[in-house]
Parts: C-alpha cells; structure tokens; sequence
C-alpha cells in the first residue's frame, strides 16, 4: 500500500511531465512569495466585493435605507483581512506549532462563550455569533483553522508512528472533538463536515494505513447519518434536498430560487446587477447563495470561471506543500499548507454544490466571495500563513526573503 506522501507525489507530477524543479513556482517566488496565489486571492476578493454589492445593494435599501451598507462593511472587512494578511505572513509558521494547543484552546474557550446569554448571539436558528461592542464575531470560522494546526502539528511529530491506530487515528480526534461537540450544539452542522473532510484528507496524504482510514471513515458517516436522522430540522432539510418541489413555498423555497437563477444565466448570463432573484426571491443572496447570483448574471461562463479559481487556488497551495516536501522542509510546513488549501478550496466547492442542489443545504460561504466580516478576515488570515510557507520554502531554494 502506497504511502499518502506518494501519492500526493505522483498526482502533482501529473501537472508538470518535465519531473523537473517547478520553474513557474520559481518564477513566481522570486520576491519571497507565491505572487501567483496572492494574485489569485485579490482578484476574487475584488471579485466578490463586485458581487456583494450587485446581490446586497436593493435588499439594503429596502431593509435599512442604505443600499451601501453591505458594501461598506464589506470593503472595511476586506481591509482589515488583508492587514491581518500581512501581519500573518510575518510570523515565522513554524511558531503555530508550538502555538498550536494554545490556538486550539482559545478556539474552544470562544465556542463556549457562545452559550453564554448576552454573550451569544442567536440568528437564523442557531448561536454562532459573538458580540463584541459594535462587532460580531463567528468563532466557527476561527476553529477550523486552530484544528487545522493541531492537526499539522500531530502528523508532523507522530509520522513514524502513524501505523498504529492510537498515533494514527485517535491522535487527530481526541483535542478537536469537543470543538466538534460546541459546533454541533450551536448547531453548525457544516463545519463540522468540512472539519471532518479536510482531517480526513490530511491523515490520507500523511500515509495513515487505508484500514484505519477506512474504519474510520464508516464510523464518522454513521455518526453524521443518525446526527441526520435523529434531528428534525436536519432530516427535513435532506428530505428537501431529495424532492425541494414537495415544499416550494417553504423549505425548498431557497433551493428553487437557486436553480431558477441559475437556469435565467444560461451561457452569458442576464448582465451584472440585472438579476431578479436578489429582489427578495433568494434568501441570503449576497451570503451563503451568492454563486447563484453569479450564475444568473454573470451565466454558465461565471460559473465556470469561479470553479477555475477554485481549481487554481487548490493546485497552487498543494504545489506549495509539494515544493516544502521536495526542499525537505518541516513537515508541518507541509501539512498545514495542505490543511490550509484543502478547507478553503473544499468549502468552495461544497458551496457551489450547495447552490447548485447536489448536496443539502450546509450554511457554508464561498471564501473570499460571500459577505461575511468573520470568514474574510480569517481566511485571509490562513492565506499569509500560506505565503509566509513559500517564503521560506524560496529561501531554501536559493532566492532572496
């Protein structure tokens, strides 16, 4: 059986036949940094600021008399994301994994304040939110990542142990399973999904044995199916995603508008800001289904240049993790790139899937596009996390930091 390491190895290889050192990597970290990512992640954070306003701009104007009020806030976020970028790509990554059990219980401490009355705040059936004078803050979006860096730092100090099931298995689960339980209690259910995926993927590529995987694996889809089961409103919401016409008026009221907005995009799309299912159809239109505004006005060519985005975001940060693995980098280096790529890039692609109604409904945004204060500052947060790894990677590699 393959190690994971491996096999990662060979499918990069498939990007660049030459089995040569990756010159456009190169290229694109001669100034300390992969200009190519940072380029990439601009582009669609400007891209969605583009977008939040087309999808926000009327139901602003309607609810609060502001049609700028979404777009105000949201630019202030990508601001203040991008600062928190920069202060990121300056602390040297390899203190996150001494940093790591601290994260992880800061993380969990915010989770519990959120049970707190007058601390917590309650929306659309849930307590996901913190309030913090004239902010508030989701500590969901925070936890993903502070599980992320356990994680990496569990590999990278275990992988000559990873063959047995305590070191293997139990190791990446034990510390992050009470976040898990104060996420399924607010409950976010989506989180914990992502969660589970991406430390699933990161034990796989670690060389993880297939067996314990497996198990593993069967045991988390159980849980998730009863957590299904035994929950009304979940069990609706997958009773909707089988047949959303049996409820039209109700809970596949969202769903339907999605698809309807994108089947009024075909190719090209009705114009950007000439959507209809923003004008009160599609509930959270500039939020959690924003790509089906995309899809409407921008059309199956918006679409598709999403998903490229996406596909290129994944590529370069597994190509980053690649690079560390060549140069023979900390291994952490190496997983937490990996980690940090996959729960960005993946929660893309299971929003789209969302929106497009192949999976239910999860209550996951679309990185770097959606409106959201807490996800953009901290996604961009773990984005100079990603370029501080090149960094240092392009050092090893000869160029100038």
């Amino acid at each position: 059986m393959k190690n994971g390491a491996i096999i990662l190895k060979n499918w990069l290889r498939n990007f660049n036949p030459s089995k040569q050192t990756h010159p456009s990597l190169k290229s694109s970290q001669s100034f300390g940094f992969d200009r190519v990512l940072l380029g990439l992640v601009i582009a669609m954070v400007l891209f969605g600021l583009l977008m939040v306003y087309s999808a926000s701009f009327i139901y602003a104007q309607e609810k609060i008399g502001d049609g700028f009020a979404f777009i105000r806030k949201q630019v202030l976020y990508a601001s203040i994301g991008f600062v928190a970028l920069w202060v990121a790509y300056q602390i040297p990554y390899q203190w996150w994994e001494q940093w790591a059990y601290p994260v992880v219980g800061f993380a969990f401490f915010l989770l519990i304040l959120i049970l707190i009355p007058g601390i917590g705040i309650r929306g659309g059936g849930a307590r996901r939110w913190l309030h913090i004078g004239h902010w508030t803050f989701q500590p969901g979006e925070f936890a993903k990542f502070a599980v992320v860096f356990f994680v990496a730092r569990q590999l990278a100090r275990k992988t000559h142990r990873l063959h047995r099931v305590a070191a293997g298995v139990f190791a990446q689960f034990v510390v992050p399973f009470p976040i898990l339980i104060l996420l399924l209690i607010q409950p976010d259910f989506g989180s914990i999904v992502i969660i589970s995926v991406v430390i699933f993927s990161m034990m796989f590529i670690a060389g993880v044995p297939l067996r314990y995987l497996v198990t593993a694996l069967l045991v988390a889809i159980g849980i998730g199916c009863w957590l299904i089961l035994s929950t009304e409103y979940r069990y609706a919401r997958f009773i909707t995603f089988l047949n959303p016409w049996q409820d039209p008026g109700g809970k596949g009221f969202q769903i339907l508008q999605s698809l309807i907005g994108l089947h009024n995009g075909h190719w090209f799309g009705m114009g950007l800001g000439n959507g209809k299912g923003k004008l009160f159809y599609l509930p959270e239109a500039h939020n959690d289904f924003i790509f089906s505004v995309i899809g409407e006005e921008l059309g199956f060519i918006g679409v598709v240049i999403v998903f490229l985005a996406y596909l290129c975001f994944i590529y370069r940060g597994l190509k980053i993790a690649w690079h560390c693995q060549q140069r023979h980098q900390n291994r952490f280096g190496i997983f937490l790139a990996i980690g940090i790529t996959l729960i960005l890039g993946l929660q893309g692609f299971i929003n789209c899937a969302v929106v497009l109604g192949l999976i239910p409904t999860k209550g996951l945004t679309l990185p770097f596009i959606s409106y959201g204060g807490s996800a953009l500052v901290i996604d961009l947060f773990s984005v100079g996390i990603l370029l501080r790894i090149t960094r240092v990677s392009s050092a090893l590699n000869g160029n100038r930091t």
